[in-house]
């Protein structure tokens, strides 16, 4: 069998016509007929026929005729899916793509723009492009329509019916919207940092256009080609170049964090695509959705987050017609991926594994990746073992005509013209770390940074607020500069405040690392002190793994003060939105990275002072922070107060 390398360079060379690769060391081709057995997203293995389909396709794919539409984007260079994607200009192309492989990016940034209506805050915006080339036009806001926009004919009047709730004054997209649609349709990546509750609806609607518009481009696009071929094999006229393809059919990954999540996406999907017919609806909905209610006591943002099937081990593959869409198939047949990060680690394995195919990923083309700050309370790994496994070059053929693939994509250059888009409600340092080392597009990367104002005020009461500094000179020796301060400073203080009250102190410990280590920094000390028959503190200790009845045992303990201390995880904290009762002192070994936490544990103190356990003016907050925890402190402090937190030479910092 020829390898890969030589079959790439034949199909490069343009006379090799329509290249099959052999499938088997038998020496067969790869045939439509095939049984492949695949897993789909309910885990569950089947056995599918891969029949070539026989709908509303079979017409244009035997060149029996075009569709209006589809005549319509021929050689339209304004389009921006034509210069990116299908076309682009190949002198330009290889500018940016050594400036990109060379890391030599320019920055530019905007003074801070003034919020909008409640849906988007006050923020800055950075644009990084490799060197100070464009490789494109950027679209003017006069320009903010579906027809200069070049959106597909089909999707214009369903967009305009789901969306009518959000335009103002007769437009169809409202301000937040054309807040992202300059960098969305120029295919730019991009990272919005303020995604909410409130605006999450007309975030989706507006990335889902653009996802359906991007597939159905791509088809259109194939099917239109195909039809011209079968032509010019009718009429035995010249054959002619087509590189319209990539290496196998999936071109948009969706991550998203729960089912209920998914549910919701493809509910708008289906609104939006104006598909007549919905293969497999009925096992989709039995599958992902739930009408389990949640307790109105919890907060609106945990609430949509773990409404309904919150499920985070799903993946599911859907295939468009001009007609029907279709649910749960196979990759390989799919134009569309949708999986939570754990449900796409499964899928594609690990090197320790035999068998192991992520070939389905090498030619997505864009990247939607929602609720990315719920994603970091999971298993931020699986995000990175996806971003390393996207457009790489494919182990096996998969039936691809290899004289149809694109140059970028058989130079393995795709992942720099693969546009990523990420929406997450705070920006973490693992989201910074994604845009910074996975997203690569030539046409650039834009990153809306929130301003804040601060949480201190929506507490609902005074009280002391007390922020303690130590120093770390990099990010890797924090951790251990953290625990000495803690065990050196920040604890023999706080033992002693806590011997002498009748309530306790939480101590609120963002990391799971950390909270083990200190958990057993506090148990040695204990049965050091025991052993010397030294009166010393009792503690509990509870994080995500805790059972419900360890969790309910040991918060006992502490409001009823038969334990002083209490150990207590953000990830608990996340999943959980326990209310802790019994705290006097609130002690934060870090800073939480979601803004809201901190409110809502600070609000502990007062449950003790409503409660009558605790004087109003004994209660406080302290915590510890250095010049690496900026992104969390300025959700916390305020914008403006940290360059001097974080820069100056003070120690601690009280605010009331």
């Amino acid at each position: 069998m020829q390898s890969r390398t030589a079959m790439i360079k034949k199909a490069r060379s343009g006379k090799e016509g329509k290249v099959l690769i052999k499938a088997r060391e038998t020496g067969q081709t790869t045939v439509k007929s095939e049984e492949t057995v695949y897993i789909d997203g309910d885990d569950h293995i089947e056995v599918q026929e891969e029949a070539e389909d026989e709908d509303d396709d079979s017409d244009i794919e035997h060149g029996n005729g075009l569709a209006e539409e589809e005549e319509e984007d021929e050689s339209d260079y304004s389009d921006p899916f034509q210069y990116h994607f299908a076309s682009p200009n190949e002198e330009l192309l290889k500018k940016m793509l050594n400036n990109a492989q060379a890391k030599r990016w320019s920055t530019e940034k905007s003074s801070p723009a003034a919020g909008i209506n409640g849906k988007l805050p006050r923020h800055s915006l950075s644009v990084q492009r490799p060197g100070s080339l464009k490789f494109h036009d950027e679209i003017k806001s006069s320009a903010f329509t579906l027809e200069t926009l070049k959106i597909k004919g089909r999707l214009v009047s369903p967009f305009h019916e789901v969306n009518k709730r959000y335009g103002s004054n007769g437009e169809l997209f409202s301000t937040l919207q054309k807040s992202l649609v300059p960098a969305l349709f120029t295919n730019e990546d991009l990272l919005f940092a303020p995604r909410s509750s409130s605006n999450a609806e007309e975030i989706q609607n507006i990335y889902s256009l653009h996802a359906l518009n991007h597939i159905f481009k791509t088809r259109d696009t194939v099917l239109k080609d195909n039809a011209r071929l079968s032509k010019l094999q009718q009429s035995d006229a010249t054959s002619i170049e087509m590189r319209d393809q990539g290496f196998t059919r999936p071109k948009v990954l969706v991550i998203l964090p729960t089912r209920n999540s998914c549910h919701q996406f493809v509910e708008t999907l289906i609104r939006l695509s104006g598909t007549s017919q919905q293969e497999n609806l009925k096992r989709f909905k039995t599958t992902y959705y739930s009408n389990a209610a949640l307790p109105k006591t919890k907060p609106e943002d945990f609430r949509q987050l773990f409404a309904g099937d919150n499920d985070d081990n799903f993946r599911l593959g859907i295939k468009f017609t001009r007609k029907t869409l279709k649910l749960f198939t196979e990759f390989y047949n799919s134009d569309l991926i949708i999986a939570s990060p754990l449900g796409l680690r499964l899928a594609i394995g690990d090197k320790t594994e035999k068998k192991r195919d992520y070939d389905f990923l090498s030619s997505i083309e864009v990247v939607i990746v929602d609720q990315a700050s719920a994603i970091t309370m999971q298993n931020w790994d699986h995000m990175i073992h996806i971003f390393n496994h996207l457009n790489l070059i494919p182990k096996d053929s998969h039936g691809c005509d290899f004289s149809r693939i694109r140059n970028w994509y058989l130079d393995g250059e795709a992942k720099y013209l693969r546009q990523t888009l990420v929406f997450a409600e705070f920006i973490t340092p693992e989201i910074n770390a994604l845009f910074s080392h996975h997203l690569h597009n030539v046409g650039g990367k834009v990153k809306f940074h929130p301003l804040y104002s601060g949480v201190l005020t929506d507490i609902g009461a005074k009280m002391d607020h007390v922020f303690m500094k130590f120093y770390s000179s990099s990010p890797q020796e924090d951790p251990d500069k953290r625990f000495k301060y803690f065990t050196s400073k920040a604890l023999p203080s706080l033992m002693r405040t806590t011997s002498a009250s009748s309530s306790g102190t939480l101590i609120f410990v963002p990391s799971y690392v950390d909270y083990i280590r200190i958990r057993n920094y506090l148990e040695q000390e204990h049965q050091v002190n025991k052993k010397l028959g030294v009166s010393g503190f009792s503690f509990s200790a509870i994080n995500e793994y805790s059972s419900v009845s360890d969790v309910t045992r040991e918060r006992a303990l502490f409001k009823d003060g038969q334990t002083k201390v209490i150990l207590y995880t953000e990830r608990l904290h996340h999943f959980r939105r326990y209310d802790i009762k019994g705290a006097e002192t609130i002690f934060m070994y870090s800073l939480p990275d979601n803004p809201i936490f901190y409110v809502e544990i600070a609000r502990f103190l007062l449950r003790s002072v409503s409660d009558g356990r605790v004087d109003k003016a004994a209660v406080s907050v302290k915590s510890m922070f250095s010049k690496w925890d900026a992104l969390k402190l300025e959700r916390i402090v305020g914008s403006s107060r940290v360059p001097k937190m974080c820069a100056g030479s003070g120690e601690v910092f009280q605010f009331s």
